[in-house]
């Protein structure tokens, strides 16, 4: 009864924001409690702060409560694809290590936080652009869960381009690289951060705070400009629908990439106040391009 009681919950929150997910009571197939995270959502409920590993049992001050790891980081598949010598660190955070607070939602707005710097060498002979697509790995590597994991994409990174800024602005077109576009669900567009657990008070979820794993994928394209957008989901007045990063993240994944190499991090990020992305507009797809119908698109 308990199960099918926060089942419901969850199709309540998703239907409310169009981009909230839930935890399960379910364990997963690495006996770790299934979570959220992310665009997604959480099972923290309460007030206060994130604690650490510290186990705990369910009803546990929410001062300091337990925190359990949605699915294991280097336990989930490597996307990475092509030229051993084609990789991306950070000096930020080691890969697979707890991402800096400050670059998630902990204590903060949900969605905000400074983006991590990001540096890559060893691009396959051939490349002309880059993209990157920053994602929730504990739902994506699971097919029920994968379309609520996707944060933030950028696309047609000049070729020379060896790495990202920390602290990244918003806007379609990215400002500290010249010719590249983002896109994320916040109404910035900028990077989204990590935030498995966005719900300051649920009561319908148990004390508790859900460690997730991210991975900043780097995709190696044959190509300067990505031209053929997916189109967006429109509702019947012609407005957004749906979180057409999703969209965007499934295209750049489906590319025939020259390499992908990623770099990982973990977040128990907990923060103090929800409020659902808002992103009111879309790109232009070349059909719209095509046919001048570009005043309610960005391009």
């Amino acid at each position: 009864m308990m199960r099918a009681f926060r089942f419901a919950c969850c199709a309540l929150l998703l239907g409310a924001t169009g981009v909230v997910g839930c935890s399960s009571d379910d364990d997963d197939d690495d006996g770790t409690a299934a979570g959220s995270s992310g665009t997604s959502g959480t099972n923290a409920a309460g007030a206060g702060t994130a604690g650490d590993d510290n186990g705990g049992t369910a009803g546990a001050s929410c001062v300091d409560p337990p925190v359990t790891a949605n699915k294991i980081c280097d336990e989930i598949a490597s996307q990475k694809m092509g030229e051993e010598g084609f990789v991306v660190t950070s000096p930020d955070f080691d890969d697979c290590g707890e991402i800096p607070a400050r670059m998630t939602c902990d204590g903060n707005d949900f969605g905000t936080g400074d983006s991590p710097e990001f540096n890559w060498e060893g691009a396959p002979e051939g490349t002309l652009s880059f993209a990157a697509v920053f994602k929730d790995i504990s739902l994506s590597a699971d097919p029920a869960t994968e379309r609520f994991g996707y944060h933030w994409v950028m696309w047609d990174i000049p070729a020379d381009t060896t790495g990202l800024p920390g602290g990244m602005t918003g806007g379609y077109d990215s400002v500290e690289v010249p010719g590249a576009h983002q896109w994320s669900s916040l109404g910035s567009y900028g990077f989204f951060t990590p935030c498995p657990n966005p719900f300051r008070e649920a009561p319908m979820f148990m004390c508790s705070l859900t460690r997730d794993s991210y991975s900043f994928t780097l995709y190696a394209l044959p190509t300067e400009t990505l031209d053929n957008l997916p189109a967006p989901d429109l509702d019947d007045d012609g407005n957004p629908t749906g979180n057409w990063v999703v969209k965007m993240g499934h295209y750049i994944e489906s590319l025939d990439a020259l390499g992908v190499t990623e770099y990982r991090g973990t977040s128990k990020a907990w923060a103090s106040t929800f409020v659902p992305p808002n992103a009111a507009q879309f790109p232009c797809t070349q059909q719209m391009i095509d046919d001048e119908m570009t005043d309610d698109c960005l391009h």
